[in-house]
């Protein structure tokens, strides 16, 4: 059997309300050759016999059932059963545009250094969109470039998980995604950048994330600020802080204190500053600065660079 172009890893659970018009968006896609793997991830609310259905109906949809797992082993399932080089995420809830599939596919064939590639995105309905995930999307939408969203990773996710397509080999060669008790997409992008790999970002929205109170953002404990923070620390261990380096952390406020409570011993000391100056980054390196703010950390990243500090060895930002 001839493999297709693209393989759509949908994991579900519980999301019969949003099935019709998810998949809706993926049969509408211009890009025909693909297949669709959606993983049944003990699903209550019929959404399982749905997926059946739909499967009797559309034959590039393949469906698999499981007892109850959670997201990485869905991921994994469906990743173990797809047939094409290409691997794109959707997640059950959201809408692709219908030109999604063939302008990633377009820009991986074309970029052949490129292993990820994600959209901009936008939020839907309006009125269930929060101010703070208002400014998540205008901060995840200016990253375009793979060197603005590796220098931002540990601020927060820089590719939404449900936009991104990759290279099959790639999330192979990687292990996957892997369960640690944080969010499975961040955990992802961290190692595949410490493995060197190239992300894109297309600088249209072609993808809508559904915005509601059963999103796994809201009521999932993996992705609460402690478990990131954990994750980040992990990240750090392996990078930045390998071979027991201790770093320099420089912020203000809570978040400041927040990080020197986390990092513990791995900190040789914590500065307070406001405004970035040349004393407050004298000394030894690394130094892992903790701001929130876009603009402070421009403003921050700036004077790093004056002072002859190269981003991700000798210093990297936190939030």
């Amino acid at each position: 059997m001839r493999s297709p172009a693209v393989s759509v890893l949908v994991p579900v659970r519980d999301a019969a309300p949003w099935l019709r018009a998810s998949f809706a968006s993926l049969w509408r896609q211009t890009l025909r050759d693909f297949e669709v793997i959606a993983v049944d991830d003990g699903s209550r609310d019929g959404s399982g016999e749905w997926l059946d259905r739909e499967a009797l109906r559309e034959p590039r949809l393949r469906v698999r059932h499981t007892s109850p797992r959670g997201l990485p082993a869905a991921l994994n399932d469906a990743l173990a059963l797809a047939r094409a080089p290409l691997v794109a995420r959707h997640d059950a809830d959201d809408l692709s545009h219908s030109e999604r599939f063939a302008r990633q596919a377009g820009h991986l064939a074309s970029h052949p250094e490129v292993g990820v590639i994600g959209t901009r995105l936008r939020l839907f309905p309006a009125g269930a969109c929060g101010a703070g995930m208002r400014r998540w999307v205008e901060w995840h939408n200016a990253l375009i470039r793979h060197e603005s969203m590796h220098c931002e990773a540990l601020i927060d996710s820089p590719l939404a998980h449900g936009t991104a397509m990759a290279r099959r080999g790639v999330l192979e060669a990687a292990g996957g995604w892997q369960e640690h008790g944080w969010a499975e997409d961040l955990d992802l992008w961290v190692r595949l950048f410490e493995r060197g790999v190239r992300f894109a970002k297309l600088p249209r929205a072609l993808y809508g994330w559904r915005q509601h109170p059963a999103s796994s953002t809201r009521v999932d404990p993996r992705y609460a600020r402690a478990r990131f923070l954990l994750l980040k620390i992990a990240a750090l261990d392996r990078t930045l802080l390998a071979g027991r380096r201790r770093a320099t952390l420089v912020g203000t406020g809570a978040s400041l204190e927040r990080w020197r409570e986390a990092l513990g011993g791995r900190a040789a000391e914590s500065r307070e500053a406001r405004a970035p100056s040349v004393g407050v980054l004298a000394g030894p390196v690394p130094f892992v600065l903790v701001y929130v703010s876009p603009s402070a950390r421009e403003r921050w990243r700036a004077a790093a660079r004056t002072a002859g500090l190269a981003e991700m060895r000798d210093f990297i930002f936190v939030s």
